[in-house]
This record gives C-alpha cells, structure tokens and sequence, in this order.
C-alpha cells in the first residue's frame, strides 16, 4: 500500500480559547489533487497553514501530522525549514505579501530555489526561464528584470505561484489562487494548475492541495475534496460525487450556490 505524503488524523487548531478547526483527518497521495472547500470562516485556510505550524500564535494538536516522511508536530527548526518551501510549496492568496517590492523577480526565485537546491549561474537562470514559461509566463526575460510593480496582477499571481514552486515541491499549497481574478482568467489558472500537478507543463508531478471557496476551480483542478463547515470536516469524497449527490447539507449549500450539480465533475 502507498504511503501517504500527507496523513492527518485529529487536526485541532486553536488560537486562546477560540476553536478554530477540530478532529480533521485525511489523507493525501503523492500525485494527488486535493481540494479543501467551505465558506467564509469555515476553516479552510486554518488547515493549510496548520499543516506546516506557520502561525505561531495558533496551538496545532494532532493524533498523527506527517508530511514527506517528517513527524511536523515534533519537526526540529531545521525539518521545518526543509519542508516549508522545500517539500511544500505554499502559494498565498496575497501575492504582493510575499514578493519584496525592492527586489527583482529573478532575485526572489532565485533565492528560494537555491535555499533548498544549490544552483548557480546559467543552470540557474536556464530553469528560472523554464519555470516561468511552466507557469504561463510567455516573457520570462523580460518578467526576470521586473519588480513587483512593473508587473499586472495576473503576471503578479503567476510569479507568486513560480516562488512556491522554485525549489520543485513534492506538495503545493495553493490558497484561493483566483480571489483575484475574473472568469477567463480564474479558468486559466485552473488549468495551469492541474497541468502543473500533473506534470504536463514541464516541471516535475507533484500532490496539490487547493484551498478554494470556488467549486468550478475545483471541479477543473482537483480529483477529491474535504468539505468544512465552522471549523468541522463534515464531508470529503470524489469532486463528481460530492457535487452530483452532495452527502451533507453543507456541500448542498455550496453546490446550490454555485449553481451546480448533476453534469459537473472532476479533471
């Protein structure tokens, strides 16, 4: 039986008294596309962050928290380092928070690559190149000499997305990678990520797990999905089943909401 990349069981996340997430458990395969879906406040981005302990002030307890063979509730500081940015990659809903605005792209990417895979010189800047056009970026030179600034949301988006896979992941986290896209462009970037996932675009496979409060993104990216409800996994399953015969009336609401049911599925 394949080992899990990810295995979960018990996840309780609090912050003092408040419960934010509560006796989560899953699974997640390598190769795998995941999706973690439910509203505003449900918990969703609680989970992805917990996963790799990034909120200090939060207290994260589990029965069992493992990813890529590392026990993460017992991680030393240098286990951490390794599988934040290194094993995970963690694309965040703000891009602008994570890009420097006084340094250029290729320092950024650069930076992180070489901060898990020590590469240098041409080697370097060859898969820089190749990972901006992976990502959709069809000027790689050009967005390389860029700063933040000088680029468009949507290119912005994209970088992001090249920083969280710089050092080849076995694991993105992409966290409501669309909030700040419309329709044609929300639907690119599901695309791009299920390609990406998959390996179709050049880079090497890996699991991805989507945050996402937009069923339409899931059903082009992800194979499975975990559906929470204030703070509680109240459903996961097949994408195709838990939008053609919703199980709870939480993944109902979602569906009705978003308009769809039966004639949807998963890619």
């Amino acid at each position: 039986m394949q080992t899990p990349l990810v295995r979960v069981r018990d996840l309780r996340v609090a912050h003092g008294d408040v419960v934010a997430l509560r006796c989560a458990s899953f699974d997640l395969q390598p190769g795998e596309r995941l999706a973690v879906i439910g509203g505003s406040g449900s918990g969703k981005t609680t989970l992805g962050r917990a996963l790799l302990r990034l909120d200090d002030a939060a207290s994260v307890q589990a029965a069992d928290l493992w990813i890529a063979g590392i026990d993460v509730l017992r991680a030393t500081p240098e286990q951490l380092r390794h599988l934040r940015g290194g094993a995970v990659g963690f694309a965040m809903q703000e891009t602008l928070a994570t890009l420097d605005p006084l340094q250029r792209v290729d320092g950024a990417l650069g930076e992180a690559h070489r901060l898990h895979r020590p590469t240098n010189g041409a080697e370097l800047q060859a898969l820089l190149r190749r990972l901006l056009h992976a990502v959709g970026l069809e000027d790689p030179e050009r967005v390389l000499r860029s700063y933040p600034h000088e680029l468009s949301g949507g290119q912005r988006q994209r970088v992001g997305l090249a920083l969280a896979l710089a050092a080849q992941p076995q694991l993105l986290i992409a966290d409501e990678p669309t909030s700040a896209l419309d329709g044609p462009k929300a639907r690119e970037l599901a695309v791009l990520l299920r390609e990406l996932a998959s390996g179709a675009r050049g880079w090497p496979q890996m699991a991805l797990l989507l945050i996402s409060h937009e069923l339409r993104l899931v059903a082009a990216c992800c194979q499975r999905a975990l559906v929470l409800e204030a703070g509680e996994l109240v459903d996961q399953g097949p994408v195709a089943q838990l939008l053609h015969s919703p199980g709870h009336a939480a993944t109902r609401t979602l569906v009705d909401h978003a308009g769809m049911g039966t004639g949807a599925g998963s890619a």
